[in-house]
């Protein structure tokens, strides 16, 4: 990819990219970090032909990036992380931008569809029909997984599933 198309790229998408970087992380400095090594590993891995639409798959691209922050992130500071999580669960919709910080750390050991499905859903705010839509999976099999997801996510704070 040349510097001109990257260029381009940035130019036309990078503000989304921010925008996501920020609601996965929490600050706007973790987002610039991320956002600048999402174009990074974009000029070293340029979208293939396979890829349709630019945007969702820099946004697959730079979730993997902020996914890596938040991994080190935790192993660096794993204290109270696990109950802002707790009580982020008993909620509809996410709260501070601590609580969004957590549930991202936590995302983080799902596997990349349920954690997509996730993502939309209590990030985003899709309901599951939307996310059914915007995955291609069928709206069953976006509840089985935000089921698991969540059942996972409670696991791993300790708490019994609903």
């Amino acid at each position: 990819m040349t510097n001109e198309a990257l260029g381009q790229l940035y130019a036309r998408y990078g503000a989304f990219v921010h925008r996501r970087c920020r609601a996965l992380l929490g600050t706007d400095s973790d987002a610039n970090d991320a956002l600048q090594e999402t174009f990074v590993r974009v000029r070293r891995y340029p979208p293939g032909a396979e890829v349709k639409a630019l945007l969702p798959w820099l946004y697959a691209v730079a979730a993997r990036v902020c996914f890596d922050q938040l991994a080190q992130r935790r192993r660096a500071e794993p204290v109270g992380l696990l109950g802002r999580l707790s009580a982020w669960l008993d909620r509809p919709a996410p709260g501070s931008v601590e609580d969004r910080v957590c549930l991202g750390s936590e995302l983080a050991v799902l596997d990349e569809t349920t954690r997509e499905m996730a993502m939309l859903h209590w990030l985003d705010g899709l309901t599951q029909d939307e996310v059914a839509a915007k995955t291609g999976y069928s709206r069953k099999t976006v509840g089985v997984k935000l089921r698991s997801a969540e059942a996972t996510l409670r696991a791993a704070l300790g708490g019994a599933p609903s």
